[in-house]
Formats: structure tokens, sequence, C-alpha cells
């Protein structure tokens, strides 16, 4: 097994991953890399994903969200520490990470919260486009099952980061900090 170590954060938009990863980052006390999957996204020009012809975004998403999964292998390769922040409403993308992932310590954490609340913090937030989370609530969660899950309408970030640790702590400090 490869040092670098992934912690995996998938959840909706606006069910917290940020604040978990952010938090998370503090508590491990090593440089562990906070790499979100909107990052990438933003790497495109502006509106394209939301005004492109809907065949040339398809296939500008597949090859964008594969080469985002390449990265982050390759950053996990290099022995650094992964906050992995991501959506994943497609089988494929997940099967594309877990393959991609397999040689790394990976741990998946499943980031939920209950629609209604998803809907009432991308009202909020006002950076989000009406609907997102409602339209990646049913998919995200159907690829396997998680080393641990949060629930962050019912779960301070303190509470979510202590779930997490709870699963690190099987983890070598030693390997997390190569």
């Amino acid at each position: 097994m490869t040092t670098g170590t992934i912690i995996f954060l998938n959840g909706t938009s606006s069910s917290g991953k940020s604040t978990i990863a952010q938090a998370l980052q503090q508590m491990m006390g090593i440089p562990a890399m906070h790499v979100q999957v909107d990052t990438f996204a933003q790497m495109l020009p502006e509106g394209f994903l939301e005004n492109a012809e809907p065949a040339l975004r398809k296939q500008t998403a597949a090859r964008l969200i594969s080469g985002f999964h390449q990265a982050v292998a390759a950053l996990a390769a290099a022995g650094n520490t992964i906050i992995l922040d991501h959506v994943v409403p497609s089988p494929k993308w997940w099967e594309e990470c877990m393959t991609l992932f397999a040689p790394f310590h990976l741990i998946t954490v499943g980031v939920h919260c209950p629609l209604e609340e998803l809907e009432r913090r991308e009202e909020a937030r006002g950076d989000r486009h009406p609907g997102l989370a409602r339209m990646q609530f049913e998919p995200v969660h159907q690829h396997g099952a998680y080393d641990v899950t949060v629930d962050t309408s019912q779960m301070n970030v303190e509470q979510c980061v202590q779930a997490i640790q709870a699963v690190l702590s099987g983890i070598d400090e030693a390997v997390l900090a190569s």
C-alpha cells in the first residue's frame, strides 16, 4: 500500500463537506490538503457548464471529472494526505475513484443532510444554483457503504470531525504525517 491517505467526503452541494474538511485540517495537525471538485470545475470558462451545448458539456465534464480523480490519486501517490470534497452522483465515477484510490489509505465519509435543510442552506448561501442539491440528493449516496457517515443536520462540525477521527485513529500517525 502506498503511503498517501485520502479522506473522501461525498455529499450533495450545501451538505457541509467544506466546513468539515476545513475543521478536519485544523484538527489533524499535519498539512492535509483540502481538494475540492469545485476548484476543478472553476478551471473551465465562466458559465460553460451551465451554457454549453449539451453534448459538448457532457463530454467536457466527463474528461474534467476523470482528470480530477487522476489528480487526486497523483497527489496521494506523492505521499500527501488528501481531504477530498466531492459530489459523486454517478456509479461510474464512484467505481473510477475506488479503482484509482485503492492503493492508498482510503476512508470514505458519507456526508448526509435532509433535503429540506439542504434547500434552506442553498437559498441562504446564494452562491449555488437553485435546485442543485435536489438534483444531487437521490443519486449521491447510491454507490455502496461508507467507512463512516455523518448527518450535518443532527451533528455539529466538531461531532462530524470526531466521528471521522475515530476511523482515522486506525491509521498510524507516522503514515498520515508522511
